[in-house]
This record gives C-alpha cells, sequence and structure tokens, in this order.
C-alpha cells in the first residue's frame, strides 16, 4: 500500500503545487518525535499513533483497520475510509487540548528497567559442543 499512498502524494504535488505543505521522504527519528510533540493531530493509519502518539497525548486520526485489535489510549479515534468521515474527525482535533498521556504501552523506561535485572541475574550457559 506504501507504493500507492507515495504515488498518490506525488500526483498531488505535482498537480497542486501547494505552498503550506512541506514534503519530506524520510525524517531523522529525534526530527519526527520532535514534530509528533508539537503536531495538532497526527493522521493516517501507523503505529506510532497508537503508540508514541497515545503517551505523548497527541490527538491521532486511525484510518482503517491496520491497527485493528490493538490497545488505544484516549488520543485515537478510529474512522473508516469515507473522506468525510476522515475530515470531520481532523477538524475534531483541531483546537482540542492534548489528550492525558497513556502509559498502556509503557512509560518510557523500560530499558533501565531491563539493564537493572539483567546486571542482577546470573546468567548461564547450557552448551553442549559435539563433533
Amino acid at each position: 500500500g506504501s507504493d500507492w499512498t507515495s504515488k498518490a502524494i506525488r500526483t498531488f504535488r505535482e498537480q497542486n503545487n501547494p505552498t503550506n505543505i512541506q514534503f519530506f521522504k524520510n525524517i531523522d527519528g529525534g526530527d519526527f518525535l520532535r514534530l509528533l510533540i508539537n503536531s495538532i493531530c497526527i493522521v493516517g493509519n501507523s503505529s506510532v499513533a497508537i503508540r508514541e502518539a497515545s503517551y505523548l497525548g497527541v490527538p491521532a486520526v486511525n484510518i482503517g483497520t491496520r491497527q485493528s485489535g490493538r490497545l488505544r489510549g484516549t488520543n485515537a479515534v478510529d474512522v473508516g475510509y469515507d473522506r468525510l468521515e476522515i475530515l470531520e474527525a481532523v477538524k475534531a482535533c483541531i483546537g482540542k487540548e492534548k489528550s492525558v498521556s497513556s502509559d498502556l504501552y509503557g512509560d518510557g523506561n523500560s530499558g533501565k528497567r531491563i539493564a537493572e535485572i539483567l546486571a542482577t541475574v546470573k546468567l548461564t550457559t547450557n552448551k553442549k559442543i559435539t563433533f
């Protein structure tokens, strides 16, 4: 699906030459998170809307069924593929306060906790070499 989406975005850009939109093919991870935390709303079907945006409290419009079955914070609104439904959901996000941060997918400290556990556990191997 990403090839079709990329082609549709390129076609839109070429046909409309919008002056109020910036298009980026790739964004550094740190820059992406800075953009996300300062966003009014994220729109699409990426897990970032369900996971990171939930933690950051960024309102999200989740389009379609790609994220079906995943737990959601209060930030996410699920919509179908209908343009008007998507537009209404985006309009509802504009001017909306940030959602309450959700730790549904963690509190950002799992790496530290994992390292602390690994530092205290005796690690052993049970390998038999056969020839």
